[in-house]
């Protein structure tokens, strides 16, 4: 891959971001649990952002599947506001760390300006708790929401599901879980730079492998720790790129980053949906990598405006 053709402005901001001394690929394959350490000491330096005025931001604790446990969401609801499309989030982090503090600054902008109410799931990690847990934390979310959205403000019929890197793999599993379940309508998914398939074998991850924020290294662990005792043979869901029949699915997002690895099974993905006949708009940004928005860049800006004014046509009342 040739660095100079990412942009400058980006690889400059990756360079100067603290969580760039942090030698992911090494832990992800031998302490993937420091990760979320590392990473939370880099957050308690920085400066704690304001939540907007015309926002509620709240935590809340709902029941799961598991009678001893309870399921943490994070709501972003703008004020006096009733009946919001509800977007279903999950976090990024190689299914190993992250949080959905770490989307504040992201969900604090989109929900006031679209409009909807946004609730981000604190779903169990990797290793500790591999696949299933994830899909089925959201999936239990999906369910209590269908049923309780209005008790935050939302539209119990008006429920679409979306995330980042990982957290879209766990979307994108769970528009099919939600689909063969039938107890849920899901409206839309939006998937932002997935990983779909543990194989790994697509052109972009050959090429890219060595990519700035991602690499295949990072990814080979990424899926080792996330399946588990079943890596050789995936459980159904685990794998989205796996599912034989996509017809049927919601209309879908998704978004890639050119110089990103993960990127052309996530265009494969689309594709594949496409000719399921399942309404599905694709974005390739130019000149980005792997989680390009979470730095400040002109490019990041660029692409939320985008996605915002886009968004409105998909986040309807």
């Amino acid at each position: 891959m040739i660095q100079q053709d990412i942009s400058i402005e980006l690889m400059q901001a990756i360079n100067e971001s603290p969580y760039n001394q942090l030698d992911y690929d090494y832990l992800l394959a031998h302490n993937p649990k420091q990760i979320r350490l590392e990473e939370q000491k880099i957050a308690e330096t920085e400066e704690p952002l304001v939540i907007p005025q015309d926002l509620t931001v709240t935590d809340i604790e709902i029941p799961s599947r598991d009678s001893n446990r309870n399921i943490r969401l994070r709501t972003y609801r703008p004020k006096s506001q009733n009946n919001l499309p509800v977007l279903l989030y999950f976090h990024g982090g190689a299914f190993i760390y992250g949080t959905p503090e770490q989307y504040d600054f992201l969900f604090f902008e989109l929900a006031s300006a679209l409009q909807i109410l946004i609730v981000s799931v604190d779903y169990r990690l990797a290793p500790e708790h591999p696949f299933p847990a994830a899909l089925h934390d959201g999936y239990d979310a999906l369910r209590w929401l269908s049923k309780q959205a209005h008790t935050l403000g939302g539209n119990t019929d008006n429920l679409s599901i979306g995330g980042s890197s990982a957290g879209g793999t766990i979307a994108a599993s769970l528009a099919q879980y939600a689909l063969d379940l039938k107890e849920v309508t899901v409206r839309h998914q939006y998937l932002i730079y997935p990983p779909m398939d543990h194989r790994l074998q697509t052109p972009s991850m050959v090429l890219l492998g060595n990519a700035p924020m991602q690499s295949k290294e990072a990814a080979t662990w990424m899926w080792y720790h996330y399946l588990g005792k079943n890596i050789s043979t995936p459980l159904p869901y685990a794998v989205p790129a796996l599912q034989g029949d996509l017809s049927q699915l919601p209309p879908a997002t998704i978004v890639v980053a050119e110089y990103d690895p993960l990127k052309d099974e996530a265009l494969q993905y689309g594709q594949r949906l496409q000719q399921a006949k399942v309404s599905t708009t694709i974005f390739e940004v130019k000149g980005a990598t792997h989680v390009f928005d979470f730095f400040p860049t002109r490019m990041a800006r660029e692409f939320w405006q985008t996605q915002i004014s886009y968004l409105r046509t998909i986040f309807t009342r």
